[in-house]
């Protein structure tokens, strides 16, 4: 009996052997946490950025399937009354919304918010083309370009040469002036055009990426 409890004493661990691995498991828990957030934030915001580039370049597709090439569609004029919010909606209304799922719509100034179920939105208004402002995590901070809003731009013909490259529609904001991975990186700097570099890097975000999420 007595050999017995000494083998049961022996297999049991002190206060003291307690504290220190808890403090270890502490300590690695403080250097592994920030690494294990930020690489969630980065698979969290590529996750939503392919959903709405892939569903968005669907409800285009199915738009001109239905209304015809986007090139005869009516857009809304820039810096008119026909760029207000009002023509805004009504362009979104007409052309895409059929194919986009969302759950409402406001209007800002001269554009319009629109949000969807995952909490992302989009803010649409009328410039040279139909600038989309894609934020992945809605109104939750930093609703900074290249950390969590990006840019894409749906163009008419008198655009979209110079703004997505030929014949191409719906693309990163300015993707027609993108010449290679090198030049969209360096763009990318003027936080507007990470878009097209997180495009060519298949969605991605690379070690060499100018923002931290």
């Amino acid at each position: 009996m007595e050999v017995l409890m000494e083998v049961t004493m022996k297999k049991g661990f002190t206060l003291a052997e307690v504290l220190v691995t808890l403090a270890i498991i502490g300590v690695v828990a403080a250097l592994t946490m920030p690494s294990l957030i930020a690489n969630y934030k980065k698979q969290e915001t590529i996750a939503r950025l392919k959903k709405f580039y892939s569903s968005w370049s669907q409800a285009v597709l199915m738009a001109q399937a239905d209304k015809g090439e986007v090139e005869n569609w009516t857009f809304p004029l820039e810096k008119t009354v026909e760029g207000s919010a009002e023509s805004v909606e009504k362009f979104f209304m007409e052309y895409l919304a059929p194919n986009v799922k969302y759950t409402r719509i406001d209007k800002v100034q001269n554009s319009i918010n629109t949000y969807f179920p995952d909490g992302s939105q989009v803010n649409i208004s009328m410039g040279a083309c139909v600038d989309i402002r894609f934020d992945t995590n809605g109104s939750r901070q930093p609703n900074v370009h290249g950390r969590d809003a990006y840019l894409f731009t749906l163009c008419p013909k008198s655009a979209y040469n110079n703004y997505c490259g030929n014949k191409i529609y719906f693309c990163p904001f300015l993707f027609g002036q993108i010449y290679n991975r090198a030049d969209a990186l360096d763009k990318c700097k003027n936080s507007w055009y990470c878009s097209g570099l997180l495009m060519l890097d298949n969605w991605e975000f690379k070690e060499d990426y100018p923002f931290k999420l």
